[in-house]
C-alpha cells in the first residue's frame, strides 16, 4: 500500500510538472501581441462665429496616427450643441473631403457657448474629443458655465457604435 502511495505521488508530480512547463513565458511574448496605435484628432473651428440661421459654417477634424492623416476609418461622426441646450445637431456623419479630413457643415442660429464633439474609430481605436466655441456673444448662463458655476446641458445623443 505504500509503494502504490508512492507511485501515485510521484506520478501526480510528473504530470503537474509536465503541465506547469506549458506555462512558461516565451521570450518573445511581447512582440506577439499587437501594440495599439493611438488615434488623435486636429478639430478646425471657424473663427469669429456670429448667429445667423442661414449661414452653413465648416467644422474639420483631421484623424491622425503617428503623425500622418489616417487613410482608413470606420468612421467619423460630429455632433454639436448649446451649452444652453437651445440648439443640438445629434450626432451625423461626417463628409470625406480629402484622405484623413472630414467636415460637417451647419448653421448657428443662436449667440452663446458652444461644443462641438468629434467620434472617430479606426482598426479597433475610438477617441471623442470636444472642444467648445463661441458664437457671438456670451450670456450670464454661459459666463456661469465656463466659471465653473453650472453644468452644461450636455452632449452624446445617447447613440453607441
Amino acid at each position: 500500500m505504500c509503494k502504490s502511495i508512492q507511485t501515485l505521488m510521484l506520478g501526480g508530480l510528473l504530470v503537474t510538472t509536465t503541465s506547469l512547463a506549458g506555462c512558461a513565458v516565451d521570450s518573445d511574448a511581447a512582440e506577439q501581441y499587437a501594440v495599439a496605435k493611438p488615434l488623435s484628432i486636429k478639430m478646425n473651428i471657424p473663427k469669429d462665429l456670429q448667429p445667423d440661421a442661414k449661414k452653413k459654417q465648416t467644422f474639420e477634424a483631421t484623424v491622425w496616427r503617428e503623425a500622418k492623416p489616417v487613410q482608413k476609418v470606420d468612421y467619423v461622426h460630429f455632433e454639436i450643441w448649446k451649452a444652453d441646450g437651445t440648439v443640438r445637431y445629434s450626432m451625423e456623419p461626417a463628409e470625406e473631403t480629402k484622405p484623413g479630413v472630414y467636415t460637417i457643415a451647419k448653421a448657428l442660429p443662436k449667440s452663446g457657448l458652444y461644443y462641438v464633439k468629434a467620434h472617430a474609430s479606426s482598426e479597433g481605436t475610438m477617441i471623442m474629443p470636444t472642444r467648445q466655441f463661441i458664437v457671438g456673444e456670451l450670456s450670464k448662463e454661459d459666463l456661469k458655465i465656463l466659471q465653473g458655476g453650472a453644468k452644461p446641458a450636455g452632449g452624446s445623443s445617447g447613440h453607441h457604435h
